[in-house]
């Protein structure tokens, strides 16, 4: 896609953090937006916050049911017409090693961060089809889908899945007129480091006081916005938000892969 004027889009987890810093590029961009969230509360503040009347509209959703992605798919739809850009970035943070980790946790994780990747996938990319007009599919993976991190088995699994699905939804759809990209921000401060603390700014703040250094490296989030834009403009596959830290996890796990084909097939000098 070109131009975002006038278009339409439809965001997953977009009332706070990484969702709601792209619904407000979008608006810049001259889109109208449709935000989703399974937190109610977040949804009404997150409208008051684009203050951008006749332009958002807000859906409560759980995306982990693909009938109601569906339905989140007719009202927006119904409000704005045909949509053009879908961003599933809805997801939980998870910990907790692989082969210890509750099982029924395990599968909330992989329902969330990759069900909803998939569900969102399936209910909007025949729409984008059927009206013609193209489109851009953003698939909210992380770095954590690129590169193991220690102690966060359910996590990396669902975001190393993400990753694999976009990759090869792009070569599916390379000639539908459809852009796909995979997001993967590193360290970005959003709420999903806060979870279960309702807003609570003291807890919040002694979190964040908690990540010390890290804290200071963090990407703020409507950078992470203003990427994805620039990501759908320029067709994209990967959206990175810093260059930095990113290249070094991914370089490490480049070499690594490099130096093991190096050890089983020696090159020939």
């Amino acid at each position: 896609m070109k131009n975002l004027e006038g278009k339409v889009a439809f965001i997953t987890g977009g009332a706070s953090g990484i969702g709601l810093a792209m619904a407000k590029a979008f608006l810049k961009s001259g889109m109208k937006v449709a935000i989703a969230d399974i937190r109610k509360g977040r949804l009404s503040k997150a409208e008051e916050a684009l203050n951008s009347p006749g332009n958002v509209i807000t859906i409560e959703l759980d995306v982990s049911d693909r009938t109601a992605i569906e339905r989140a798919a007719d009202a927006t739809e119904a409000a704005f017409g045909k949509v053009h850009v879908v961003c599933n970035n809805a997801g939980i943070g998870a910990g907790g090693p692989g082969h210890s980790v509750d099982e029924a946790y395990w599968n909330q994780v992989q329902a969330i961060n990759f069900g909803g990747v998939f569900h969102g996938v399936r209910v909007f990319v025949p729409r984008i089809q059927r009206h013609g007009e193209g489109g851009h599919i953003v698939n909210t993976a992380s770095t954590a889908g690129l590169q193991p991190n220690p102690g966060q088995s359910p996590y990396c699994t669902s975001k190393y899945a993400v990753v694999g699905f976009t990759e090869v939804l792009r070569t599916d759809l390379a000639d539908e007129n459809i852009g796909v990209s995979v997001l993967c921000p590193w360290f970005v401060d959003t709420a999903i480091f806060y979870a279960g603390m309702d807003d609570d700014e003291e807890a919040i703040a002694k979190r964040r006081k908690s990540f010390g250094a890290w804290m200071e490296k963090a990407v703020p989030a409507d950078l992470v916005g203003h990427q994805v834009v620039s990501g759908i403009l320029n067709d994209e596959m990967y959206i990175f938000c810093d260059g930095g830290q990113t290249r070094t996890l991914i370089e490490n796990r480049t070499n690594a892969i490099y130096a093991a084909l190096d050890r089983q097939f020696p090159k020939e000098t």
